[in-house]
């Protein structure tokens, strides 16, 4: 039930969202006894910040409020992916552009590496650490997290 109301979900907000400028990087629902816990991860052009999220979620329950979703208590909460939040589509390495980060490959013998992300195209993702630059298509990419 659970993926079946995060696909409804994601097809309620996710046009929305995008004309608010804002992107959903994930949604995660928590179910505890009587009471579940939306979490929605977003991207912003405006910065996620706490007044963005706060918008956002008026948005959101705004939309919510009018379908049958959730037939008891809910806990709506918006907040940014995080930087400690590993990579994992094309859309969360476009938001990290000039950020350093450390990638594992999908081949382990491929050894793991330290690079900026300077671009991509489509699923390509571009790169650069004192080698040079290259590019690794995002299906190729086990893990990548963000360098403090």
């Amino acid at each position: 039930m659970t993926d079946e109301l995060k696909d409804k979900i994601i097809a309620l907000v996710e046009k929305p969202l995008l004309a608010e400028g804002c992107e959903l990087a994930e949604v995660v629902i928590s179910k505890y006894t009587k009471s579940t816990t939306l979490r929605l991860f977003v991207y912003s052009e405006h910065g996620t910040t706490i007044d963005e999220c706060a918008r956002i979620s008026r948005l959101v329950g705004d939309l919510i409020a009018g379908t049958d979703l959730f037939p008891s208590r809910y806990t709506l909460e918006v907040s940014s992916p995080g930087l400690d939040r590993p990579l994992k589509t094309s859309r969360d390495f476009r938001y990290r552009i000039g950020e350093t980060v450390r990638l594992e490959f999908a081949d382990e013998c491929r050894e793991k590496l330290t690079a900026e992300i300077i671009g991509l195209t489509d699923d390509d993702i571009e790169f650069r650490n004192e080698n040079g630059e290259f590019t690794v298509n995002v299906r190729e990419i086990a893990r990548a997290k963000i360098i403090f």
